[in-house]
């Protein structure tokens, strides 16, 4: 055996005998303190991470990158090309599987690929300076290698929160999670659109800069992240009989019937919302002409009602099922998708944003359902020992699908710009005649009807998905939707108001040492 893989692998067993002796002494502590206070203590630095990470994000994607990219002169291929790298790069997890089962230090892995990753954002802060082509050319390019790292990164965080939280809390804690994240997202997004107003009121000549500096505050939070992450108690990976090969632990998951059924629901749905989602922001700002502060506005509206459904959909996970909830949230979603193409509609046009208001709300409670159901199905379905492989085989195949839809969008957006279909009803009397349109389909209001058929498809696919616990049947899902309906009027109180705010304000909260 040569002497340097005889010194990595020595590294890497004195490192699980120190996770393990760590995770003893933690244990041992936290039976001496009262049991939970060392849970507790690992849980709020997982909402730490996750609140310090949703910063980073806010700050560089979404409307905000959307914006960037308009500045610079962005094409809308580029457009398409920008909002594929993030699920493109997801096929990074494959080799980070066996990055994990070799070294075995999901901590170790997970902090040194974001702190490295992270960096680059601050690269991309500088873009604007270099031109329109130079400028989107290096923009894709570095937040590609950001990203990159971030799904090596998320390979190895998916396998070690699939053990570190409890398969009974997944739904409530998450949730929480989320809930909290999205609140600091909202908050974060008035500041943004502040200073990016700002900016533009005092540099009109320079509007771009305006996002550099978001982007280096985004990288600055990033890093802290990276030190919340280092902190976080690891926790050793249950110990294998003998290491599989490579191709035998990557083919597993597809060989498993039910995980496949799961693989290929997710994979349709993906596709089929980011072949129109990604193209929300652009569409109302360069085809319906709003101004940032109108488009940052609705998007806050819709992480206000995420942030609202975001308690209730997990408590409704835990007492029924994730298919359950996928399957009221999944046609939510695609029906307010088709609303985007009315707003296209010239008889309508004095009501677009009372339109867009509403559909907006609605999406953002679909949305929150489907991404924490989406989450919990694939952590549910992986089995103990195996969660590495199957959660990165998920996250790969539905990324790629995801990567290919807003690409395809891209490329065909010109074609479509020269094209219309129109659906009209006539009534024609004695002395005149009345057309309405009912359907006008241009440019993107295209893909938006697309994305709703893809939709269909994909609603089928959940129909085989088998989960563990819990049930699907109509009477259950009819008494899941009058629960949601009374919980989401009880939300409308001033104490229903209360309670949302509360709800992720308590996950900060230390908690209560026994006395004794």
């Amino acid at each position: 055996m040569p002497p340097a893989t005889f010194d990595v692998r020595k590294r890497v067993a004195d490192h699980e005998i120190r996770a393990s002796e760590i995770q003893a002494d933690a244990t041992a502590a936290d039976a001496a303190a009262g049991g939970t206070t060392g849970r507790d203590r690992t849980l709020r630095l997982v909402l730490y991470d996750g609140l310090a990470s949703e910063a980073m994000g806010t700050l560089t994607t979404g409307v905000f990158l959307a914006g960037l990219a308009v500045e610079i002169g962005a094409s809308n291929a580029a457009i398409g090309l920008l909002a594929a790298v993030p699920f493109a790069v997801q096929l990074l997890q494959l080799p980070a599987v066996v990055l994990v089962e070799r070294l075995r230090a999901r901590r170790a892995i997970c902090t040194w690929s974001a702190g490295i990753g992270r960096c680059f954002l601050l690269g991309a802060a500088v873009t604007p300076l270099l031109g329109a082509a130079g400028g989107m050319a290096a923009l894709i390019a570095l937040l590609a290698l950001h990203q990159a790292l971030a799904a090596i990164g998320g390979c190895a965080w998916n396998s070690w929160m699939r053990d570190l939280v409890s398969a009974a809390e997944h739904g409530r804690f998450f949730g929480q999670r989320t809930a909290a994240t999205t609140a600091l997202a909202i908050a974060l997004a008035f500041l943004g659109s502040f200073v990016i107003d700002t900016w533009k009121g005092a540099l009109p000549d320079h509007p771009a800069l305006g996002y550099s500096v978001l982007f280096v505050l985004s990288a600055l939070i990033g890093l802290f992240g990276v030190y919340l992450l280092s902190i976080t108690p690891d926790q050793p990976m249950v110990p294998v009989d003998k290491r599989l090969h490579p191709f035998e632990m990557l083919s597993a998951p597809f060989r498993d019937q039910n995980f496949r059924r799961l693989i290929i629901f997710l994979s349709s749905w993906n596709f089929a919302a980011n072949l129109a989602a990604p193209f929300f922001s652009v569409y109302m700002l360069k085809s319906l002409g709003y101004g940032m502060t109108t488009v940052m506005t609705l998007t806050i509206v819709s992480q206000l009602s995420n942030l609202a459904a975001l308690g209730l959909w997990g408590a409704l996970i835990d007492r029924f099922s994730n298919k359950a909830l996928l399957r009221v949230c999944a046609p939510l979603f695609l029906a307010c998708t088709l609303a985007w193409s009315l707003t296209g509609l010239p008889w309508l046009q004095p009501l677009t944003i009372y339109l867009l208001l509403a559909i907006h709300v609605l999406m953002g409670i679909a949305t929150a359902g489907m991404a924490l159901a989406s989450n919990n199905i694939a952590m549910k379905l992986s089995p103990t020992g195996q969660a590495t492989a199957y959660l990165a085989a998920n996250s790969v195949t539905t990324a790629s699908f995801a990567a290919v839809a807003p690409v395809i969008g891209g490329l065909c957006a010109d074609f479509f710009a020269a094209h219309e279909l129109t659906l009209a009803f006539t009534w024609k009397g004695a002395d005149a005649a009345l057309t309405v349109q009912v359907l006008n389909f241009h440019a993107w209001t295209f893909f938006f009807g697309l994305a709703c058929v893809a939709g269909l498809y994909s609603l089928h696919r959940l129909t085989f998905v088998q989960e563990t616990a819990g049930s699907t049947d109509p009477l259950v899902l009819r008494h899941l939707l009058l629960e949601a309906r009374r919980s989401m009027h009880s939300l409308s109180s001033a104490a229903g108001l209360l309670r949302i705010v509360r709800g992720p304000l308590s996950l900060l909260r230390p908690a209560n040492r026994n006395a004794g």
